[in-house]
């Protein structure tokens, strides 16, 4: 595995997010609206654009409900870069290192 794989990434500004945001929805046509939460060292942000379903007026902003969908395999994805990053665990253990052991009825 290359040592750069997890290098620090640099977070695009809100302005830049936003140009992203309208290109997918407004251009591409992937989704009539989008909300992105940045968490960085210096706090949070939140990005929005679109709205909440086609022929909907309303707007999408940080307190909007939306249905996450199957994200949390990305979710799970980064924790496991962190902790091996940490050296807290390694690609190539075997699940059963960190499970408890089964005892015998």
């Amino acid at each position: 595995m290359s040592p750069n794989i997890f290098r620090p990434l640099t977070v695009p500004g809100d302005d830049e997010i936003r140009e992203i945001l309208v290109k997918r929805v407004d251009q591409q046509k992937q989704a009539v609206g989008i909300v992105v939460g940045v968490i960085v060292p210096d706090g949070r942000r939140v990005v929005a654009y679109g709205n909440l379903a086609k022929g909907d007026p309303r707007t999408l902003d940080g307190d909007t409900i939306l249905e996450i969908g199957s994200i949390t395999k990305i979710f799970t994805s980064l924790l496991l870069a962190d902790m091996v990053s940490r050296k807290e665990v390694a690609l190539d253990d075997p699940a059963a290192k960190y499970l408890p052991r089964c005892q015998d009825p």
